[in-house]
């Protein structure tokens, strides 16, 4: 208590900007676990699903033909995946190239603020303005709001980087998504190469030789095959 009385008013503001950055940069942090959790969750379960059939067919029995045609199937459907976000990347690079084969210029600057850039749409603070930091317990931290350089206004200079800043935000986080994607199935595919064709008095399934010999006992294991599940 006696430090925070001997804080001036404007240490005080400082600390309390400082709490309120903090807690929203937690915040936002959790949020995109929790996005990250759900499509790992999400494409994990879908690993399962696309290895049921070939399983539960019968047409893979073991564990070394699972992991291959396991990865066969979740590369393919990385490349399907990624076919649409590859695609937006292509639209900015060939808009670079129109760009640069028009004007010349091959060093366009998509995020410049004045001319050519994403950034006139946006305002623009001067963080680099000296005056505005402080010394704040030994360390050099912005003590009041930068001084406005530049307020949101249509350049026609800029047309080229109006459309690959966009495509490369959308495509570029499409495909790393689909990456994410591609990562969750390959670890759920190791998974379950182990716990279907390895059971263990632990996780006792269908295809444990425990569960063979109630179904030989009553006479159903050939008329009704009851597959794995892939997808718990």
């Amino acid at each position: 208590m006696n430090f925070l009385i001997q804080l001036s008013e404007n240490d005080k503001r400082i600390l309390i900007a400082i709490g309120i950055l903090l807690i929203l940069l937690f915040v936002i942090v959790g949020y995109i676990g929790l996005l990250v959790e759900r499509i790992m969750k999400h494409q994990a379960k879908r690993a399962g699903t696309m290895m049921h059939d070939v399983v539960a067919a019968k047409v893979i029995t073991n564990e070394k033909d699972f992991k291959k045609f396991g990865k066969k199937k979740n590369n393919r459907l990385f490349v399907k995946q990624s076919l649409i976000p590859m695609c937006i990347l292509s639209v900015a690079l060939l808009i670079y190239i129109i760009y640069g084969a028009i004007t010349h210029n091959w060093l366009l600057q998509i995020f410049d603020y004045k001319t050519e850039g994403f950034g006139t749409l946006f305002f623009v603070w001067d963080f680099n303005d000296p005056s505005i930091y402080i010394e704040f317990f030994g360390m050099r931290i912005i003590g009041k709001w930068p001084p406005l350089i530049s307020t949101p206004h249509w350049m026609a200079e800029a047309w080229a980087s109006y459309i690959i800043v966009p495509c490369l935000f959308v495509g570029g986080i499409w495909y790393l998504v689909d990456v994410q994607a591609h990562i969750a199935r390959a670890f759920r595919l190791r998974k379950l190469a182990k716990t279907v064709f390895n059971p263990t008095l632990d996780d006792v399934g269908p295809m444990s030789p425990l569960n063979n010999n109630n179904q030989n006992n009553n006479g159903n294991n050939m008329n009704n095959p009851n597959p794995p599940n892939l997808n718990g």
